[in-house]
């Protein structure tokens, strides 16, 4: 199955996701960590339903992964102010984070048309 490039992007990014998350302090690793991976896995999951759902379900879908953007965007920044990750890290995640939303947001127009 061929994704669509919103998969591709939230994919990439986890992959960087989980690498960062490796060197969190134990305490934050199984903390915030975990739950900034495991947003990112839904906001997946979201994103591969709504590739392969039937067109009735997919708005639901995709207003999940864009509920899970925004929810990842706010771990994100809570990482950052904690010192788990650098600034640079965050201010790609929330630009990629809003890019995601926004595909999904067109993506979601075009369902209405």
């Amino acid at each position: 199955m061929e994704h669509t490039i919103i998969f591709q992007k939230a994919y990439d990014d986890y992959r960087l996701l989980a690498e960062l998350t490796e060197f969190f302090p134990k305490k934050d690793r199984f903390g915030i960590g975990i739950r900034m991976e495991n947003t990112f896995l839904h906001l997946l999951e979201a994103i591969i339903t709504a590739e392969t759902t039937i067109p009735a379900l997919k708005d639901r879908a995709l207003i999940e992964a864009i509920t899970q953007a925004e929810i990842s965007a706010v771990l994100a920044r809570l990482a950052m102010e904690r010192d788990l990750i650098k600034e640079t890290n965050y201010f790609f995640f929330a630009e990629s984070f809003r890019e995601i939303a926004k595909m999904t947001n067109g993506w979601r127009k075009s369902l209405s048309r």
